[in-house]
């Protein structure tokens, strides 16, 4: 993902046993799994959304120092969570919606059904990002780059679209993936790509100091991204044996709410790593 912003890694509270297992991890600790690191940055962050600007984004100093609470159940609380995540659930419930309209009446219909008739015929490349601006809109600026970058990168993961592939080949793969996959399987790819964005956003700084930049950076980055993918695979197979995603106005109330309990449901996960 290309989201990092090289923010400083917080300190104090949960943030001390998770840089320990970081450490750990890095000098070889087979006991410090990605799956842990995951967990504990997930609970040191208060959840997966981003705070607004102005609103309390540290952690709070209450967590214990101790190294086990890195996998433990303690962790922050991050100012403004809550609204940060309904935005990621806003963007996984539109995304949905428009893979189903993309799936029954082709891309034509997915561009109607966002409000973005105007980009029929246009280069894929503007397609997607006017998508992805569309589905984010009216977030702050570090959430909208998180969720577009993610946003992005499912469409692109499921077009498999080289860069020189034109209009066409973007409905025509779009379609196929969808008859393949669903409409669960562009959510998945998206919850994924944000999930590691947002927990590298927050890691990628300590990570860095502690590697020199060096290729075990990015091996760390790689095994993040594999465990965030794990688990939303998971969430979203039970969803879909649950028949969750039948019959889903994804536009509507029940859209909107699925698409919210698939984030609250995840973020619980990541928390118990």
């Amino acid at each position: 993902m290309g989201t990092s912003k090289q923010f400083p890694t917080p300190g104090g509270g949960p943030w001390t046993p998770l840089k320990n297992d970081i450490s750990d991890y890095l000098d070889g600790d087979k006991n410090v799994t990605p799956q842990h690191i995951v967990g504990g940055t997930v609970r040191a962050l208060g959840g997966l959304g981003v705070p607004s600007p102005g609103r309390a984004s540290a952690a709070s100093g209450r967590g214990t120092s101790g190294r086990g609470s890195g996998r433990g159940g303690g962790g922050g609380r991050t100012g403004g969570t809550s609204g940060g995540r309904a935005s990621v659930g806003r963007a996984a419930s539109g995304l949905a919606g428009f893979g189903a309209a993309v799936r029954e009446g082709g891309l034509d219909a997915g561009l109607d059904a966002l409000g973005l008739a105007e980009l029929r015929g246009r280069p894929a490349a503007e397609v997607i990002d006017r998508i992805a601006d569309r589905l984010a809109e009216g977030t702050d600026p570090t959430q909208y780059d998180l969720l577009t970058d993610a946003l992005k990168a499912a469409i692109l993961e499921a077009a498999a679209l080289e860069e020189a592939n034109g209009f066409a080949d973007l409905d025509s793969a779009l379609q196929s993936f969808l008859e393949r996959h669903g409409v669960e399987g562009l959510v998945q790819s998206y919850l994924s790509n944000y999930v590691h964005a947002r927990v590298w956003m927050a890691v990628e700084n300590h990570v860095e100091m502690k590697t020199a930049g060096g290729p075990s950076a990015e091996a760390m980055s790689i095994a993040v991204a594999n465990a965030c993918r794990s688990h939303v695979e998971s969430l979203i197979q039970e969803t879909k044996e649950a028949g969750r995603f039948d019959n889903t106005d994804w536009f509507g109330r029940d859209g909107t709410r699925l698409g919210n309990e698939l984030v609250a449901e995840l973020e619980g996960r990541l928390k118990a790593q």
